[in-house]
Formats: structure tokens, C-alpha cells, sequence
């Protein structure tokens, strides 16, 4: 029996048994685990993890012990808030998903009335890949109260994404094979996948930031393996992004005497693994003019501009745009190669709008949550805070630029820390970052400057004893 049949089969059991008996949390991360993972499509040679449908077990399993938890028929000890806390409530960011949700719905509804059988299909396959997404953020937004399971979630989808970039650069260095650039990653292409390494750059750096173990070195030893995979990717997109989502890194960065040397090193090292072929593919980027992929692009930009005014409120359908692109001087069944573009076209301007809204409501939260602490006592707790916020809207901005070059209907990635994000923020309101603070006894002593800016205090605790310094 393979060894990574036994391994996906153990964590698999762990979420199975640990959602019936601990709650949904379990099930939900490992979810999310092989959402980024995507063990299919790593150990695709193996018939036996190829054919299993190792996500669809774990949720259901989320699915069914969140109905559980929230018809109160049992209480689980992971569900509900910390001690101290109150119930958060819903924000924008859930209200955007939620209506982008809604949207989609609608429009893959009149396909199903009024599409043809083509457009069915098309529609059909990607509605599924969205709905996915937004029924576990659903399922998220109702089992996640807990700073330590946020935190926790974060560095599951970083390490899970390190894990990915390990394997590539093991393809490249033991068998002389360059799979990211030929094949893609998990259903998405060399560009795709080279994005989906570049976003966990950020997300390793700022666990790096939040974690006071030694473990913290871990999550830094991995930014170099995920920046050679993009690399490995030859997307200029992902290294577009990459570079785009520095100045957000520097802003929410609470080291950045460490985040120079850092950024020194890492030129160094890009400098130093990237070969004449790579370094002429990345300055391409300003001789577009001459570049037939970004002829392509602008090709298929310009037609889904014209498909979107032709159909302003409702566009042509999820995806149905590839059935006319022929028609219009591109190629048969292309892309868009823009997220942006490619919902516009799809589900009009009302679309593409109702997701610009979710991104901007996701960033805003982030900025909101880090400026309104940063006054606050240097709790542990209040450092993982700020430094998810940080995490979320660096790989944010590094998303939606890559997003501008590519297609992402099935990048489950973003989704999850939109989840993060949202939940972040009603941790954060309902005081739970304090209240986990006091349950730690962690609360550090109240420097001078903030006395007068103190958070609030949680109702029934007894305040532990502060922890001195030095």
C-alpha cells in the first residue's frame, strides 16, 4: 500500500472522527488543508489517491456536525466563543459574499432556463467549483470564533502551500523536470499555480512575525522554496504580484529593520537562481507590444469589454463566454486570462462590481483591524491579530494583481482568507482577542502610553497576574 494513500487515509480519520467528536473546526481545516494541498493532483500516478475523494469526506462531515452544533443538539468543546467573549455578528465582508454568492446563483439560474445545451455545460462546471467555495466560507462563518482557531487555520493553508512548492522544486532539482511550468498545479496553469506560491510568501513571513516559539523560524525557512517555485513557474504575473504586494508586507510589518536585511537576501537569492532564460521572460514584460501572449490577452480583454456592454446586468454566463470567443477573432474555447474580464463578461458589470466590493471590504477590514490596535498593549494575542491582518492583505493585493492576467473561477485560496478576515474582524469586535489574552494569562503590563487607550475588559474573569519584563 502507498505511503501517501496511508497518510491522506490517517488525516482523513483524524478529521472524520475529530468532527464527531470535538466539532466541525476539525473536518473544516482539513478541508482547507487539502483544498491548497490538492493531493490528487500531486500524487496523480497513483490510482488509488487519484480516485478517492478525500475532500468530499471531510466535508460533509464539516457540513453535517456544523448543523449539528447550530440546531444545539450537541455542544461542541472547539465550537463557540472564548470565555469572556461575545457572539460576533455578521460584516461586510460576509454580506459581499454573500451576495456575490446570491448573484452567481441568479445568473447560473437563467443559463438553466434560457442557455443551451453548451452553455449548460459550461455554466454547470463552474458554478460547482464557486458554490464549493462559498458553502465552506459559509460553514466557516458559522463554527469560527476563536483567535487560536483563525491563527491555526493560517498556518495550516501557509504550510500546506510550502508543502506544494517542496514537492515542485523536488520535481525540478531530483528529476530534471520543470512540472509548474508544463503542467500547472491542481487544475490551474503554470501561471495559477506560480500565483498560488507567490501568495504564501506573505503568509509564511507574517506567522514568522506572530509566532514566538522557535517553531517561528520554520515558516521563514519556507519563503525561499515557495519564491524559487514561482520562479520554477516562469509567470511573469506571479512575479508582478509578488513584487506588487511588497509595499502592503513594509506597511503592516512590525520588524522591518528584519524585513530590509530580509528583502536584501532575497534579491540576492533571486539574483543568484535565476538563469538568462528566466531574467529575459520577466523583462519581457516591458516589450508587450511584441509578446503574442499579451496580444492574446488584450485580444481577449477588448471582446469581453464588448461582450459586457452587450449585456450589462447579467453578462453571457458562468464561462459561456469561451463558446464565442471564435466569433470574434479569437481562439476557439479561450480564455479570458483576466478574473476581472472574465466576470464581466460572465455575469455582467453588476458582477465583476459585487466582487470588486468583496475585495475592497476584505482590505478595508484588514487596514480597519491593524490601525485600531495599534495602540493597544503588545499582547501575544494582539500581535497574531494584527499579524493575520497583515498576512490577509498582503496575499490580497498580491492576489487581485495576478488576478488582472488570469482566469481564477476554481482558486479556492482567496476564499479562505476572506474567511479569515471576515471572522478576524468579529473576533476583534466582540473582544475576543482580549478575552483570549485573559484565558491565557497573558496580559502583559499596560505601558504608560496606552492607559488612557485601554481595550475592553472582559465581564466574569479575574485578571491573571501580569508577566513581568526583562
Amino acid at each position: 500500500m502507498d505511503k501517501q494513500f496511508v497518510f491522506l487515509s490517517a488525516i482523513t480519520a483524524v478529521g472524520v472522527v475529530g468532527g464527531v467528536g470535538f466539532g466541525p473546526y476539525i473536518p473544516l481545516l482539513v478541508y482547507y488543508l487539502y483544498a491548497v494541498m490538492r493531493p490528487q493532483n500531486m500524487w496523480f500516478h497513483l490510482p488509488n489517491v487519484r480516485d478517492t475523494p478525500w475532500s468530499f469526506v471531510v466535508a460533509v462531515v464539516a457540513i453535517g456536525t456544523a448543523v449539528i452544533y447550530r440546531l444545539g443538539l450537541i455542544g461542541y468543546p472547539s465550537c463557540g466563543v472564548t470565555r469572556g467573549a461575545r457572539t460576533p455578528v455578521w460584516n461586510a465582508v460576509h454580506w459581499c459574499v454573500l451576495a456575490f454568492a446570491a448573484w452567481l446563483t441568479l445568473r447560473h439560474g437563467l443559463t438553466l432556463a434560457y442557455g443551451n445545451v453548451a452553455e449548460v455545460k459550461e455554466s454547470d462546471w463552474t458554478y460547482d467549483q464557486y458554490i464549493k467555495m462559498l458553502v465552506m466560507f459559509l460553514v466557516g462563518s458559522l463554527i469560527v470564533y476563536r483567535l487560536d482557531q483563525l491563527w491555526g487555520l493560517l498556518a495550516v493553508i501557509a504550510l500546506a502551500d510550502a508543502y506544494v512548492a517542496y514537492e515542485v522544486n523536488m520535481h525540478y532539482f531530483s528529476l530534471g523536470y520543470n512540472r509548474i511550468q508544463r503542467s500547472g498545479y491542481g487544475g490551474l496553469d503554470n501561471n495559477g499555480a506560480g500565483l498560488m506560491m507567490a501568495m504564501g510568501i506573505p503568509l509564511c513571513y507574517f506567522l514568522w512575525e506572530g509566532t514566538s516559539s522557535r517553531f517561528r523560524w520554520v515558516y521563514l525557512a519556507c519563503i525561499p522554496a515557495l519564491a524559487h517555485a514561482v520562479q520554477l513557474s516562469f509567470s511573469r504575473g506571479a512575479m508582478l504580484s509578488a513584487l506588487a504586494s511588497v509595499p502592503v508586507v513594509f506597511l503592516f510589518s512590525r520588524h522591518k529593520r528584519w524585513l530590509l536585511l530580509f528583502g536584501v537576501l532575497g534579491v540576492v537569492f533571486v539574483l543568484a537562481s535565476s538563469g538568462p532564460e528566466l531574467r529575459e521572460r520577466f523583462l519581457s514584460i516591458n516589450r508587450h507590444d511584441l509578446d503574442a501572449s499579451a496580444n492574446s490577452r488584450k485580444l481577449t480583454w477588448s471582446i469581453a469589454v464588448k461582450f459586457a456592454n452587450e449585456n450589462p446586468f447579467f453578462g453571457l454566463g458562468l464561462r459561456c463566454s469561451k463558446l464565442h470567443m471564435k466569433e470574434h477573432g479569437a481562439e476557439e474555447n479561450q480564455a479570458i486570462h483576466s478574473q476581472y474580464f472574465q466576470l464581466a463578461a460572465d455575469t455582467g458589470w453588476v458582477g465583476v462590481g459585487v466582487f470588486a466590493a468583496l475585495v475592497a471590504a476584505v482590505l478595508w477590514t484588514c487596514y480597519r483591524l491593524w490601525r485600531s490596535t495599534r495602540h493597544w498593549p503588545p499582547y501575544p494575542e494582539v500581535i497574531r491579530a494584527r499579524a493575520m491582518a497583515g498576512a490577509v492583505s498582503s496575499s490580497i493585493v498580491l492576489y487581485c494583481v495576478g488576478a488582472l492576467f488570469l482566469s481564477l473561477d476554481s482558486f479556492e485560496l482567496p476564499y479562505i482568507l476572506f474567511l479569515i478576515v471576515a471572522q478576524l474582524w468579529g473576533v476583534y469586535k466582540g473582544g475576543g482577542v482580549q478575552a483570549t489574552a485573559w484565558v491565557n494569562g497573558s496580559q502583559l503590563p499596560v505601558p504608560e502610553l496606552t492607559k488612557s487607550r485601554l481595550p475592553w475588559r472582559p465581564t466574569g474573569l479575574k485578571a491573571p497576574p501580569p508577566i513581568p519584563v526583562g
